[in-house]
């Protein structure tokens, strides 16, 4: 009745098929979580970084324009949804007649760590096993590990590790075929604002400038939680044990460095100064909410004046710099019908099938537009390959079971669990394919005219 998950009522029992999910950000950690909500027996989740704190999986505090929270609401429970799904964008529209009606968008506001963390909550509660402060020896096999390190063989990997997931381990690049254009790399700088508010209650918006070079890209939203604030302190945290290693590599002078420390103790007080007022605020019994205003632009002096305004306002807190590379994998999927340099792959992380997902298959575009949605994407066509393989797996089993099976049949199957693969790899190509035109476009208006 639902081999394949073409209904939504999910039989209880679990699906025996063995998953792994690298890298547990916005789009690893929904599938971990997805893997476990549709019946998947064998969960395991791998992040290199901590669960909490300064440089852990759940301290970004980028916010994002997200519109994933129709595929969250099959991955995740219901208290990690609903937490999602409330900051849902709204938008005025203002009538000639005088009135105006406030009409809900397709999009939520999310702040990425908080995201992740929500994810994270959910996958626990429904018992993937997780693991962090992970290296790449605990998956794959290195030249200093072996099969005993790595464990048992599984039917599926899944890599949301990011722009660099090709890098995890030697000859993975070659085999995912990425194309880079490097002349088109895009330099951007964001900053973020943040003070007590005003408003009563939760709100969002976006604000943009148009045009080649000058473009800037401001989402907004109102919050009550101090764990958004903590994350922007372990941020702070992190960026400036950063900032004076690159600064000691420089060879900077002692002048240079009490500068950043001096800056750094500005954007540390004026956190610790919101922490302390939405305290007071609680304990007068006052709804404690914050403006959270988060912004990025291609960097420019036109931009970097926009910055610079906001530093001169006195509610930013941190500021940094990226940069936005056009590149694109070819291969989102990795099986046995691959190439035999791939099979040699598939053996270092013993698994039958390897597939990729968000940011390491395709670069979000430096305007962060369906970035996050793409990742949640992939998560849920990670859950829907990983439910047919489990379906598969259960009638091919109980077929050798019985004397009588049909061998042909039992080729069939394994014939379109092939099947299901390439349509993962199909649809994965297309949805990279949309990305990387936006990120191609987007870097195009970003950068200066070429003579």
């Amino acid at each position: 009745e639902n081999s394949f998950q073409f209904v939504d009522r999910i039989p209880e029992k679990k699906l025996p098929v063995k998953v792994k999910v690298v890298g547990l950000g916005i789009g690893g950690s929904l599938a971990v979580s997805g893997l476990r909500k549709n019946g998947i027996k064998a969960v395991v989740g791998y992040e290199k970084r901590a669960r909490h704190g300064p440089r852990s999986v759940t301290s970004r505090f980028q916010n994002a324009s997200w519109r994933a929270y129709d595929i969250a609401e099959k991955l995740l429970d219901e208290e990690a949804f609903q937490h999602m799904e409330e900051y849902q964008q709204k938008i005025n529209v203002n009538y000639d007649n005088g009135t105006s009606k406030v009409m809900t968008a397709d999009r939520v506001q999310i702040i990425l760590g908080d995201a992740i963390d929500r994810a994270l909550e959910s996958a626990e509660r429904y018992g993937a096993d997780l693991r962090f402060d992970c290296d790449t020896k605990q998956f794959c096999k290195t030249e200093t590990s072996s099969n005993e390190d790595i464990g048992d063989d599984v039917d599926i990997v899944a890599i949301f590790a990011g722009a660099r997931s090709g890098q995890i381990v030697p000859g993975l690049e070659e085999e995912m075929d990425m194309h880079a254009w490097k002349d088109l790399s895009s330099d951007c700088r964001l900053w973020l604002e943040i003070k007590m508010s005003e408003k009563k209650s939760a709100y969002t918006a976006r604000n943009v400038e148009v045009g080649a070079e000058k473009w800037h890209f401001t989402i907004e939203s109102c919050r009550n939680t101090n764990d958004d604030i903590v994350r922007i302190r372990d941020n702070l945290i992190s960026k400036r044990i950063w900032d004076l290693k690159k600064l000691e590599d420089a060879g900077a002078s002692d002048e240079e460095k009490a500068q950043e420390e001096e800056r750094y103790i500005a954007q540390m007080s004026k956190i610790e100064q919101l922490l302390g007022d939405a305290e007071e605020r609680k304990e007068d019994g006052e709804e404690q909410r914050f403006d959270y205003i988060f912004s990025n632009a291609p960097a420019n002096e036109h931009n970097l004046a926009k910055k610079d305004a906001a530093m001169e306002r006195g509610n930013m807190v941190i500021d940094g710099s990226y940069s936005v590379d056009v590149q694109i994998a070819s291969n989102s999927m990795i099986d046995s019908s691959s190439r035999e340099s791939a099979k040699k792959m598939l053996d270092n992380f013993s698994s039958k099938v390897l597939v990729f997902g968000g940011d390491a298959c395709v670069n979000p575009n430096p305007m962060a537009a369906y970035g996050a949605t793409l990742a949640c994407e992939f998560a849920a066509m990670v859950v829907h390959l990983s439910v047919a393989h489990g379906h598969i797996n259960a009638i091919v089993n109980a077929m050798k079971n019985v004397k009588q099976a049909d061998p042909e049949w039992i080729i069939a199957l394994e014939e379109l669990r092939g099947l299901f693969n390439q349509y993962y790899d199909s649809r994965g190509r297309s949805e990279n394919y949309f990305q990387w035109m936006q990120t191609l476009i987007c870097n195009l208006y970003s950068l200066p005219p070429q003579v």
